[in-house]
């Protein structure tokens, strides 16, 4: 008898479950919609934004945005003109984009130029109106979900979850989920995160970004963005001069010191008589980050051998490059602070690859990450250590 009432009852069961997944869903929809029509229904509208990023190392770096909108309908591109300004915290990166319906203005206020870009090539997905554009139509493609009110920074928010991928490789679990907060007052979001876990260039990369939106203004008078332009005491950029070359085969390698991830100090003084790569990197680096199971290779195979291998950045703390050796369980020395070490050998990008031989002088060059690298390092590293 209990039996038959399980079996009687089971498919009335799975479709209440299926309609209050489909109630859920539509409510999202309508929630998300809603809010995308309200900032699409001012005439104007800026707002503040602290973006909050956790990738590749312990370190957060911090961004602040001050974002204005103004809508154009006649404008083919975004139906919006704009003014983005961002800083980076603990750091002298500060850009500005105007564009006032004619141009695409660049502004680098640390340095007073300018320069145009081209406004069809640009992308405002990072700004709150792109972001909530590219989640448009997510439910539906993608299971998603409404959970109960969350009170963010003293405000009740509905929250909105957004799986936008999931996947399984080989037993590995990849996803990218926004979690969006929305104001149950004003309607707006007041916070958006997104956590990825994703495979880069061979490599997983856990990645976590939370934008926090505040100070709201909404069609406010006299904002005419078509008006704005460069100020007068910004330039367009003098003619960059031409980097130094690199140092070339049998040239002194200039000595350094630095501090290594586990505090120790080392020099290229002190290694002399090894054959030494020195690889310079900086975290956030694409190719960097290609080179990382090239590099892991060639330190096992000559780790045994009279030969060091040490990795630099020139942009990174000390502090940084340790959570971003520790991530990727680097096995090989890695210094940071090495922005002085970095002009004494003319970095003109990263990744780049000094081969020192065991006097101290240059023994290869290269600039670079390429699909032959890994064979032609070790063969260079073969040549130096029988030399």
């Amino acid at each position: 008898m209990i039996i038959f009432t399980i079996k009687k009852f089971k498919k009335p069961l799975i479709c209440f479950a299926l309609a209050l997944i489909s109630i859920n869903g539509n409510a999202q929809t309508t929630l998300l919609q809603n809010t995308i029509d309200k900032l699409e229904g001012y005439k104007n509208y800026s707002y503040q934004c602290t973006e909050k990023i956790l990738p590749y190392n312990t370190d957060t770096i911090i961004k602040q945005h001050n974002d204005a909108f103004q809508k154009a309908p006649d404008d083919k591109k975004s139906g919006y003109l704009f003014t983005l300004e961002t800083r980076q915290i603990g750091n002298s990166y500060h850009l500005i984009n105007i564009y006032n319906g004619q141009n695409l203005i660049v502004m680098t206020p640390n340095d007073s130029t300018y320069h145009f870009a081209d406004i069809k090539k640009y992308n405002i997905s990072s700004t709150l109106p792109g972001f909530l554009n590219w989640l448009r139509g997510r439910p539906e493609k993608k299971p998603s979900e409404m959970t109960g009110d969350t009170i963010i920074n003293g405000f009740v928010c509905s929250h909105l979850i957004f799986h936008t991928s999931d996947t399984i490789i080989n037993n590995e679990h990849y996803y990218t989920n926004a979690n969006v907060f929305i104001d149950k007052i004003s309607g707006l979001p007041n916070l958006i995160t997104l956590r990825e876990k994703f495979i880069f260039s061979g490599n997983v990369v856990d990645y976590y970004t939370a934008y926090y939106y505040s100070n709201y203004k909404l069609n406010e008078k006299g904002v005419e963005i078509a008006n704005t332009t460069a100020p007068g005491y910004f330039h367009l950029p003098v003619k960059k001069v031409a980097l130094p070359p690199l140092l070339t085969p049998g040239t002194v390698a200039p000595n350094w010191t630095l501090y290594a991830t586990d505090g120790k100090q080392v020099s290229l003084a002190q290694l002399k008589g090894k054959v030494v790569l020195m690889d310079f990197f900086f975290i956030g680096c694409g190719s960097c980050m290609e080179s990382l199971q090239s590099l892991e290779r060639i330190y096992g195979k000559f780790k045994d051998e009279n030969f060091v291998m040490v990795s630099i950045s020139d942009r990174d703390s000390r502090k940084a490059v340790t959570g971003f050796k520790k991530n990727y369980d680097i096995k090989n020395t890695v210094c940071g602070d090495g922005a002085d070490v970095a002009q004494a050998y003319h970095l003109p990008g990263a990744p780049l690859f000094y081969f020192i031989d065991k006097e101290g002088r240059i023994g290869n060059v290269q600039y670079g990450y390429y699909n032959d690298f890994e064979e032609k390092a070790a063969s260079t590293i073969n040549k130096l250590l029988n030399k």
